[in-house]
């Protein structure tokens, strides 16, 4: 007659037998939206189909960029589809902790949908799947409902993430295989991730995240070993931005405050500066317009301190004298002899006056 101990044992190895038949147990990941473990979101946008640049309105002009939609909160997320096709897309990039030759054991992203009103439309729906794609672009900048021709171009052929939808809103995305293909040995890929729709006509729904301002986004890669990561890109301003306020997250580490290293600029003991025709050489091999030699400007003041005090004496003297001359010239600049005239001269028109007189009379 069997124990209870024998029965037990029993039990015990029939359990290990049906679980190792079943497979592994998943599960969950341990995070949540908000924490960041083994790196960190570095920048997350999203971009519209509706605001492409070369529509053409029923005018025959080229289309307005359309403001962005009310019901996506500023700094969020969003992906949608309409009767199957793509209507907005969105991307993550992600700054990690380590470099390529890193041994990747998981990596999950998590994110939590956005509680505004009416800005997730049947994401819950049978059917709705969206995925995570490796991006192709090697540089991208964020937008909020950006056009439709400045989204991060994204390659699904090589990997593919599809989100699971938890019933409190939390989608979980298994990017384990899409950090392999970041961390390989020589890889230049961008750690970034583009999320969209998946979907067969005529589904339609819309899918809208809190972004990484709102802890709306958790991650957690478990990886060893690996190259130092190098910094992440500088991230360009973005054009086709229709909303929000273009701030753009540098990231931790980085100094902008603006002072100037004090080796900055500094110039060897031996170090000349190059003549002016060097100088010339230099900026037409570079392609650059060498700068206008500046006009020297000459003030009154200057001129007359440089004058001695005898000159400028004689300066007024001169100027009455030549007023003199003028006065004596008269305006035709001859001598005016009737004034010169004395004693004999003046009789001797007085008498040709009279005469001439005389002879009207008669």
């Amino acid at each position: 007659m069997p124990t209870p101990s024998s029965l037990g044992a029993g039990f015990a190895a029939s359990c290990a037998v049906l679980l190792s038949a079943a497979g592994p147990v998943s599960a969950a990941p341990a995070v949540e939206p908000g924490p960041s473990i083994g790196g960190k979101v570095y920048q997350a946008g999203w971009w519209w189909k509706s605001n492409d640049e070369n529509e053409i309105d029923k005018s025959g002009l080229i289309a307005r960029p359309e403001p962005t939609p009310p019901n996506v909160p500023a700094g969020a997320m969003t992906v949608a589809a309409v009767n199957g096709a793509e209507e907005m897309v969105a991307a993550i990039e992600f700054a990690l902790e380590y470099g390529p030759g890193a041994d990747v054991t998981s990596f999950d992203v998590m994110l939590r949908e956005s509680s505004a009103p009416n800005s997730n439309v049947n994401s819950d729906g049978e059917g709705v799947k969206v995925v995570a794609c490796p991006v192709a672009d090697a540089f991208w900048a964020k937008a909020e409902g950006g056009k439709w021709s400045s989204r991060p171009a994204y390659d699904c052929e090589r990997a593919t993430a599809a989100g699971e939808r938890g019933e409190d809103g939390i989608w979980h995305f298994d990017l384990t295989s899409i950090a392999r293909l970041w961390l390989a040995e020589d890889s230049q890929l961008p750690t970034s991730i583009v999320l969209v729709e998946q979907v067969e006509a005529p589904m339609s729904f819309q899918v809208t995240w809190d972004g990484p301002s709102d802890k709306g986004i958790g991650m957690k890669l478990v990886a060893t070993g690996g190259a130092t990561p190098p910094p992440p890109a500088a991230i360009p301003a973005d054009s086709g931005t229709t909303g929000g306020s273009g701030a753009v997250d540098t990231g931790a580490g980085t100094d902008f405050s603006g002072e100037v290293p004090a080796d900055a600029g500094t110039m060897p003991d031996d170090a000349t500066a190059p003549t002016a025709p060097e100088a010339r050489d230099v900026a037409r091999s570079s392609g650059l317009r060498s700068p206008t030699a500046a006009t020297p400007v000459t003030h009154v003041g200057s001129m007359l301190e440089d004058i001695p005090g005898g000159v400028l004496f004689l300066i007024p003297v001169g100027l009455g004298f030549a007023y003199a001359v003028m006065f004596a010239l008269g305006p035709n600049g001859e001598p005016a002899l009737s004034g010169a005239r004395h004693g004999v001269g003046r009789a001797l028109d007085r008498f040709r006056a009279n005469k001439t007189f005389s002879k009207e009379a008669q």
